[in-house]
């Protein structure tokens, strides 16, 4: 493949990871506009890929993202990694040094899914607190670590015909990767992520008139109600039963 090529596939997948990142945040400042149809083709579209819990969902104007806080969290560490191969601000990795950027969102997300499943809790019964609890600042931030090292690995894959930047190979020891500046770019990337996090929230915050964050940072523990299949409750088509998670009728009525 020709760099003139590279650089028209690799502008393209931009363009597709730019959208996949907008349209869900996009969702609720339709249906708050009034354009329900559009706003059902995201919610819709995204609910294959997403649980879409409003409890564990980022809010504009009193209706949830059509994606969940971890999920965004991923998609935007990937996107913005993207962008940053594109203009050589970071070094690829081997798909392997994806392992150490899963370690926290499995933990963080396999641990709660256990003690869930096991009905450990503190009060007892499927809607008591869990033994552990995530919440919605440690699930974006976790989900946008990994979020980074996959696009690390795969957007540097793409990217490799487009900039002089070469993968690493992580030869030396890692005493030698750790003074790297490539970690000190990832700190920074979370850094960044962390800010539109935050800012995200602190919108949610002041658009909102039901709906509201828990503090700045929306980091208190939320749990499903007793509903626990309720899909999109602050969304549009709500669903209620597992037999029913894609409300397919609402969607197309």
């Amino acid at each position: 493949m020709t760099k003139k090529s590279s650089e028209i596939f690799y502008n393209w997948y931009l363009g597709v990871l730019t959208t996949l990142v907008a349209l869900p945040i996009l969702a609720p400042v339709l249906l708050k506009l009034g354009l329900i149809f559009p706003a059902k083709i995201i919610y819709f579209i995204y609910s294959f890929f997403c649980h879409q819990f409003a409890t564990r969902s980022i809010h504009l104007f009193d209706y949830q993202y059509a994606w969940c806080a971890r999920d965004a969290g991923i998609w935007a560490g990937v996107a913005f990694v993207a962008w940053a191969l594109k203009y050589n601000k970071i070094k690829p990795i081997k798909w392997y040094w994806v392992i150490p950027f899963a370690i926290p969102i499995g933990l963080d997300g396999g641990i709660q899914t256990v003690f869930t499943m096991l009905n450990l809790s503190y009060k007892g019964g499927l809607m008591g607190i869990p033994v552990y609890s995530s919440n919605d600042l440690v699930r974006f931030l976790t989900g946008a670590f990994f979020g980074i090292g996959l696009s690390l690995w795969i957007s540097g894959t793409f990217a490799e015909d487009l900039t002089e930047n070469k993968e690493v190979t992580f030869k030396s020891k890692v005493t030698r990767y750790i003074h790297n500046t490539q970690i000190k770019k990832i700190a920074i990337f979370m850094g960044v992520l962390l800010s539109f996090y935050l800012v995200s929230v602190a919108f949610w915050q002041h658009t909102s008139e039901k709906v509201y964050p828990t503090d700045f940072a929306d980091s208190a523990v939320k749990l499903q109600d007793s509903n626990f299949f309720e899909r999109r409750a602050n969304g549009i088509c709500p669903t209620e039963s597992a037999e029913d998670l894609f409300a397919v009728d609402c969607f197309f009525k």
